[in-house]
């Protein structure tokens, strides 16, 4: 029998519904972003603190490691301290902290897929990038960098736009061709476009006709809600500008 696949969410009665909705949109964003070829629950649990099940140590999350790939995994997250979080960081600081926890314990079930040790210094540093990449969209940025290019799709007529939920215009971009490529085999109205590579400069240049215009960005689109970042033009234009100094 083959394994299940895919990464679930359950909730335990009690636990706040913005911490519920928040750890919601995350594993959707997340099953866009990663693979889980065998089945990962999360569980969000009520409790301030979590007792791991070998030391019984008291902890934020935890990640159950069965010693056979038949049997599947799961992930607990505590929750009960989100309003102390919030009293002392603000609400998005408190959310930022507990999908945090939440992408630490993914980190482990990736070495655990991978039959990696599991290497803490490796599951801190990259919790933090799958949030910001999550929030910010960090990952369209440094692809820019490597590759020096972005892609788009178009038609006989041109690029596609789409309207935000303020009304607003926007053009999809991907920093690399298989993101555009899966787009199109997503989405049924984009069937027919094709993928097109453009170079940075001519990037920016575009970048900058957009802003007069007052057209946002959409970056790295995925899925047939084509989940996602809007950003405006002149924000990609200065996160270029900076790294290229930094740099």
């Amino acid at each position: 029998m083959y394994p299940r696949s895919g990464l679930r969410k359950r909730s335990e009665k009690g636990v706040n519904e913005n911490v519920r909705q928040a750890c919601l949109d995350f594993a959707v964003w997340l099953r866009l972003n990663m693979d889980f070829p065998i089945r990962v629950v999360v569980y969000l649990k009520k409790d301030y603190q979590i007792k791991t099940i070998d030391t019984k140590e008291l902890v934020s999350a935890t990640f159950f490691a069965p010693f056979e790939k038949s049997v599947e995994p799961y992930i607990r997250v505590a929750t009960g301290d989100f309003e102390e979080l919030v009293s002392e960081t603000g609400d998005e600081n408190a959310i930022f902290a507990i999908l945090n926890s939440m992408a630490h314990e993914i980190t482990h079930y990736q070495q655990w897929i991978e039959d990696r040790e599991f290497e803490e210094d490796e599951a801190e540093n990259n919790s933090t990038k799958i949030v910001e990449d999550y929030y910010y969209g960090d990952s369209f940025f440094e692809e820019l960098e490597k590759q020096q290019k972005v892609w788009t799709i178009e038609n006989e007529q041109g690029v596609p736009t789409a309207t935000n939920m303020d009304g607003q215009s926007l053009l999809p971009f991907w920093s690399s061709k298989p993101g555009a490529v899966k787009i199109i085999a997503s989405v049924q109205v984009y069937r027919e476009y094709k993928p097109i590579e453009i170079l940075l400069d001519d990037f920016l240049n575009w970048l900058k006709e957009l802003e007069d215009d007052g057209i946002m960005i959409g970056i790295n689109w995925r899925g047939k809600h084509m989940i996602g970042h809007e950003v405006k033009p002149n924000e990609i234009i200065d996160r270029i500008k900076t790294s290229s100094k930094a740099h």
